[in-house]
């Protein structure tokens, strides 16, 4: 029971820093600045609250698996080694992209010269991103699968 109690206070506690915290730019917007001072208390309160909970619980977790014998121990997961990113592929990637976007924008939707260089460089940095990201996670992802054979 102290459990599934824990458990719905996290969750309330994470409903309410979310929504606090997409409310304090609203708060800031319409000039009121005793809500962002209560959103803000809400915000903080709710992250030592999760944090909390979330430290507790690896505790124990920890100290319920120093009790078990070595071999019944669950097996620690190896760090990954980080995705990198290499210059020239991501410029490239960024380049066509911006080609692309930049005469999309100008010739089918009209966008004026200069919008359209701050629209493009925006949207080709990020779907650069997605694309270099995406490609290095399936080859990282099939690399590890052929591991696993």
């Amino acid at each position: 029971m102290r459990r599934a109690l824990t458990i719905l206070a996290s969750t309330v506690a994470t409903i309410v820093l979310v929504v606090s915290f997409l409310l304090i730019p609203v708060s800031l917007r319409i000039g009121e600045l005793g809500h962002v001072a209560i959103e803000s208390v809400l915000v903080i309160a709710s992250l030592w609250w999760i944090v909390r909970v979330m430290r507790q619980d690896r505790r124990e977790r920890r100290a319920a698996e120093a009790l078990l014998p070595p071999e019944r121990r669950p097996p620690r997961r190896a760090r990954r080694q980080p995705i990198t990113f290499q210059v020239r592929e991501t410029l490239v990637a960024m380049g066509i992209w911006f080609v692309l976007v930049f005469a999309f924008d100008g010739l089918v939707l009209g966008i004026g010269t200069a919008a359209n260089v701050g629209i493009s460089f925006f949207a080709a940095f990020m779907l650069a991103t997605l694309t270099v990201t995406g490609r290095h996670m399936m080859f990282r992802l099939t690399r590890e699968e052929d591991e696993a054979r």
